[in-house]
């Protein structure tokens, strides 16, 4: 699904444990404020602006700093290998990367 439904079934509306993954496909919890997306192209025109590119420990802060700070979030998961750069050591890490979104609570563009 795109950007209006949002996918519920990656763990979204957990209780934001294993935000990272470890790379072999399993399960993702991700905070209550958050949720995942496959395609994010509509993001700017509905108010959302790009944070960050993150996985593991480091997404799992960022994820819970925003949503104290009253943003919600929109998650992509990015392919390592199409992404290049600095991906790179999110490979050989074995981590799932995500690009971030953020807009405040109840701000709709």
């Amino acid at each position: 699904m795109g950007m209006d439904g949002g996918e519920k079934g990656d763990g979204v509306g957990g209780s934001g444990k294993d935000v990272g993954g470890n790379g072999k496909g399993e399960r993702v919890n991700f905070p209550p404020h958050c949720r995942l997306v496959s395609d994010a192209s509509g993001a700017e025109r509905e108010g959302w602006r790009e944070a960050v590119v993150s996985a593991g420990d480091h997404l799992k802060r960022v994820l819970d700093e925003y949503g104290e700070l009253g943003f919600e979030c929109l998650l992509v998961e990015l392919d390592a290998e199409a992404e290049g750069g600095c991906a790179e050591c999110f490979l050989a890490g074995g981590e799932r990367i995500f690009r971030v979104f953020v807009r405040r609570t109840g701000e709709e563009g």
